[in-house]
């Protein structure tokens, strides 16, 4: 990975460029009123699974032997004893589970193999991943935004960004604000591929949790197809776990 500042110099002096923060003052903002919904196999805790929507139409995105590939999936509820530990309610699962990505609902998708370029990424502070994919060169990077002391802890806010670039600019859009405390950053990025099918990278990403990234853990899929004239892509779905 190449360092970000000296990246960012080189394309300050060749290109000209663009910044879309969609945040301002937030970590992030979740989509309000979306059809669009995620969910992953396996068990949940009381609270976190709305079992009226598994009543929909569900798609799953798989991974095999380096080809991704979407289909529709029948999903399976199982009812679970809560344990000493956790107050399990519910296990969610589909045919080939062990291959299974993520399941979608709401989406317009139809059965294919889809053209992907990464899955289970770790995005650490000061990095860059590079997509290349038709006529777009397409990065995510961090950097850190603000820092702050908590007591004895440190947080750091870093800034999360995709950017595009083509015909000698560079647009760049802020996806989030990552809080990390007292610890290096450390974002899994769970997919990137075309998935609506458009010509340009959609990601399934973890994102922060409300109100402080404190506690549980969420992740988010953006596509491009949804994006404002403002976007480059847009949050469209998450999902929230409430940790133990």
């Amino acid at each position: 990975m190449k360092n970000l500042y000296s990246l960012f110099l080189v394309f300050l002096s060749l290109f000209s460029t663009s910044h879309l923060s969609a945040q301002q003052n937030e970590l992030i903002q979740y989509p309000v009123n979306s059809n669009i919904k995620i969910l992953y196999t396996g068990d949940y805790k009381k609270g976190e699974l709305d079992v009226k929507i598994l009543n929909r139409e569900w798609w799953g995105l798989f991974e095999q032997n380096n080809i991704s590939y979407i289909r529709k999936v029948k999903l399976r509820l199982d009812k679970l004893e809560p344990d000493i530990q956790y107050d399990w309610e519910y296990r969610v699962s589909v045919d080939d589970n062990k291959n299974c990505i993520i399941l979608f609902t709401g989406l317009d998708l139809t059965e294919r193999e889809i053209n992907y370029f990464t899955d289970n990424h770790i995005i650490r502070n000061n990095e860059e991943l590079t997509f290349e994919f038709g006529p777009y060169h397409t990065f995510l990077n961090s950097e850190p935004k603000t820092t702050e002391s908590i007591g004895e802890i440190l947080r750091r806010d870093y800034s999360i960004q995709l950017n595009y670039k083509s015909n000698k600019k560079l647009t760049s859009q802020e996806l989030f604000l990552f809080p990390c405390y007292g610890e290096e950053l450390l974002i899994s990025l769970i997919w990137a591929g075309d998935l609506d099918n458009d010509g340009k990278t959609d990601f399934i990403i973890q994102i922060p949790t409300h109100p402080n990234n404190e506690m549980g853990g969420s992740s988010g899929l953006f596509l491009s197809s949804k994006a404002d004239s403002e976007e480059l892509v847009k949050l469209v779905a998450y999902f929230i776990s409430t940790g133990c």
